[in-house]
Protein backbone atom coordinates (compact mmCIF):
# COMPACT_ATOMS: atom_id res chain seq x y z
CA UNK A 1 0.00 0.00 0.00
CA UNK A 2 1.47 3.32 -1.08
CA UNK A 3 1.85 6.05 1.54
CA UNK A 4 0.07 9.29 0.79
CA UNK A 5 2.31 12.29 1.28
CA UNK A 6 1.79 15.99 0.85
CA UNK A 7 4.48 15.97 -1.81
CA UNK A 8 2.62 13.33 -3.85
CA UNK A 9 -0.60 15.33 -3.50
CA UNK A 10 1.15 18.35 -4.99
CA UNK A 11 0.68 20.48 -1.90
CA UNK A 12 3.09 23.24 -1.00
CA UNK A 13 2.82 23.27 2.79
CA UNK A 14 5.11 26.31 2.97
CA UNK A 15 2.70 28.30 0.80
CA UNK A 16 -0.37 29.28 2.84
CA UNK A 17 -2.12 30.38 -0.32
CA UNK A 18 -2.31 26.77 -1.51
CA UNK A 19 -5.95 26.81 -0.37
CA UNK A 20 -5.79 23.83 1.94
CA UNK A 21 -5.92 25.75 5.21
CA UNK A 22 -8.80 27.91 3.97
CA UNK A 23 -10.69 24.88 2.69
CA UNK A 24 -10.30 23.08 6.00
CA UNK A 25 -11.59 26.13 7.88
CA UNK A 26 -14.55 26.54 5.51
CA UNK A 27 -15.39 22.85 5.64
CA UNK A 28 -15.28 22.70 9.45
CA UNK A 29 -17.42 25.79 9.89
CA UNK A 30 -19.88 24.67 7.21
CA UNK A 31 -20.43 21.31 8.90
CA UNK A 32 -20.82 22.85 12.35
CA UNK A 33 -23.19 25.59 11.21
CA UNK A 34 -25.22 23.20 9.07
CA UNK A 35 -25.80 21.03 12.16
CA UNK A 36 -26.82 24.06 14.21
CA UNK A 37 -29.21 25.20 11.47
CA UNK A 38 -30.84 21.77 11.45
CA UNK A 39 -31.26 22.02 15.23
CA UNK A 40 -32.82 25.48 14.81
CA UNK A 41 -35.21 24.07 12.21
CA UNK A 42 -36.22 21.23 14.53
CA UNK A 43 -36.79 23.66 17.41
CA UNK A 44 -38.91 25.81 15.13
CA UNK A 45 -41.07 22.85 14.16
CA UNK A 46 -41.50 22.13 17.86
CA UNK A 47 -43.02 25.58 18.41
CA UNK A 48 -46.07 24.56 16.40
CA UNK A 49 -46.85 21.75 18.85
CA UNK A 50 -46.84 23.92 21.98
CA UNK A 51 -49.80 25.34 23.85
CA UNK A 52 -50.24 29.09 23.67
CA UNK A 53 -48.95 29.63 27.22
CA UNK A 54 -45.72 27.79 26.38
CA UNK A 55 -44.94 29.53 23.10
CA UNK A 56 -43.52 32.81 24.44
CA UNK A 57 -40.99 31.08 26.70
CA UNK A 58 -40.03 28.68 23.93
CA UNK A 59 -39.56 31.58 21.50
CA UNK A 60 -37.23 33.30 23.99
CA UNK A 61 -35.10 30.17 24.19
CA UNK A 62 -35.15 29.79 20.41
CA UNK A 63 -34.07 33.42 19.96
CA UNK A 64 -31.18 32.85 22.39
CA UNK A 65 -30.07 29.83 20.39
CA UNK A 66 -30.41 31.69 17.09
CA UNK A 67 -28.44 34.67 18.45
CA UNK A 68 -25.58 32.30 19.29
CA UNK A 69 -25.92 30.71 15.85
CA UNK A 70 -25.74 34.09 14.11
CA UNK A 71 -22.60 34.92 16.10
CA UNK A 72 -21.05 31.64 14.96
CA UNK A 73 -21.95 32.37 11.33
CA UNK A 74 -20.34 35.82 11.59
CA UNK A 75 -17.16 34.24 12.97
CA UNK A 76 -17.18 31.70 10.11
CA UNK A 77 -17.55 34.46 7.55
CA UNK A 78 -14.70 36.47 9.06
CA UNK A 79 -12.44 33.42 9.39
CA UNK A 80 -13.07 32.08 5.90
CA UNK A 81 -14.14 35.04 3.80
CA UNK A 82 -16.81 32.79 2.26
CA UNK A 83 -19.78 34.88 1.13
CA UNK A 84 -22.09 31.88 1.58
CA UNK A 85 -21.85 32.37 5.34
CA UNK A 86 -22.94 35.99 4.98
CA UNK A 87 -25.90 34.90 2.85
CA UNK A 88 -26.79 32.25 5.43
CA UNK A 89 -26.68 34.87 8.18
CA UNK A 90 -29.05 37.11 6.25
CA UNK A 91 -31.50 34.21 5.81
CA UNK A 92 -31.36 33.39 9.53
CA UNK A 93 -32.10 37.02 10.38
CA UNK A 94 -35.07 36.91 7.99
CA UNK A 95 -36.23 33.76 9.82
CA UNK A 96 -36.08 35.64 13.13
CA UNK A 97 -38.40 38.30 11.72
CA UNK A 98 -40.80 35.61 10.52
CA UNK A 99 -40.76 33.94 13.95
CA UNK A 100 -41.55 37.29 15.60
CA UNK A 101 -44.64 37.53 13.40
CA UNK A 102 -45.58 33.88 14.12
CA UNK A 103 -45.04 32.87 10.50
CA UNK A 104 -43.29 29.60 11.29
CA UNK A 105 -43.57 28.04 7.85
CA UNK A 106 -41.78 31.00 6.23
CA UNK A 107 -39.22 30.98 9.04
CA UNK A 108 -38.56 27.31 8.33
CA UNK A 109 -38.14 28.10 4.65
CA UNK A 110 -35.55 30.79 5.46
CA UNK A 111 -33.64 28.36 7.69
CA UNK A 112 -33.69 25.84 4.82
CA UNK A 113 -32.25 28.50 2.51
CA UNK A 114 -29.52 29.20 5.08
CA UNK A 115 -28.72 25.47 5.12
CA UNK A 116 -28.41 25.55 1.32
CA UNK A 117 -25.98 28.48 1.40
CA UNK A 118 -23.92 26.81 4.09
CA UNK A 119 -23.87 23.52 2.21
CA UNK A 120 -22.73 25.23 -0.99
CA UNK A 121 -19.69 26.72 0.73
CA UNK A 122 -18.90 23.41 2.38
CA UNK A 123 -19.16 21.51 -0.91
CA UNK A 124 -16.64 23.81 -2.60
CA UNK A 125 -14.24 23.35 0.31
CA UNK A 126 -14.76 19.59 0.22
CA UNK A 127 -14.06 19.53 -3.53
CA UNK A 128 -10.76 21.38 -3.00
CA UNK A 129 -9.77 18.97 -0.24
CA UNK A 130 -10.66 16.00 -2.50
CA UNK A 131 -8.64 17.39 -5.38
CA UNK A 132 -5.64 17.80 -3.08
CA UNK A 133 -6.01 14.25 -1.75
CA UNK A 134 -7.21 15.07 1.75
CA UNK A 135 -10.59 13.37 1.41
Amino acid sequence: MEKHTVEKAGIDIKNPSSGIRESIIRFQYAEKIKSELIIASNLLVGLEDLREAEVEGAKKMLFSFIDALISEIIIAHRASGDQNFEEARAKVEEAVNKIRSDDYSEATRRISEAISHTTTGGQRAMQTLREKGFL
